[in-house]
């Protein structure tokens, strides 16, 4: 079973059941949002649902307006200040999980991304993914 924590490992999660089937969808987001959050050229999101994941600590939550007019939560550790998940009023029980945190680079190459989201951001020296879909926006 994939686990992941923050940085200080205050905050622990386990992803239940078997990986890939918790695994909703992967994907790239060159969203300003996702590039401050992960400190870096994109963020790298696991789609999972709530029901498939267990946490063990007490996330500090943040929430913002995204592009589109939504609620978007943060979810991070107080102490390290990770960020874990993103959700929102919109998501309807799936978890936009990071996954740089996960702990094994084996379940980071579970899978690669299946579609690249914002491109219309992506900074100019990143190249598609191949075979990846390629969308301006979130739909």
């Amino acid at each position: 079973m994939p686990t992941a924590s923050c940085l200080c490992n205050a905050i622990k999660i386990n992803i239940i059941g078997s990986p890939m089937a918790a695994l909703r969808k992967q994907a790239l987001c060159h969203c300003g949002d996702c590039r401050k959050i992960s400190g870096s050229a994109f963020g790298f999101n696991w789609v999972l649902a709530s029901k498939d994941v267990e946490i063990a600590g007490n996330p500090k939550i943040f929430s913002t307006t995204a592009n589109s007019g939504n609620t978007v939560t943060s979810h991070f550790c107080s102490d390290c200040g990770v960020t874990l998940w993103r959700d929102g009023p919109a998501t309807k029980g799936l978890m936009y999980f990071k996954a740089g945190t996960l702990d094994e680079l084996k379940d980071q190459n579970l899978a690669n991304p299946v579609a690249e989201i914002f491109t219309s951001q992506r900074l100019f020296w990143l190249k598609a993914v191949s075979g990846a879909a390629q969308k301006d926006e979130m739909e």
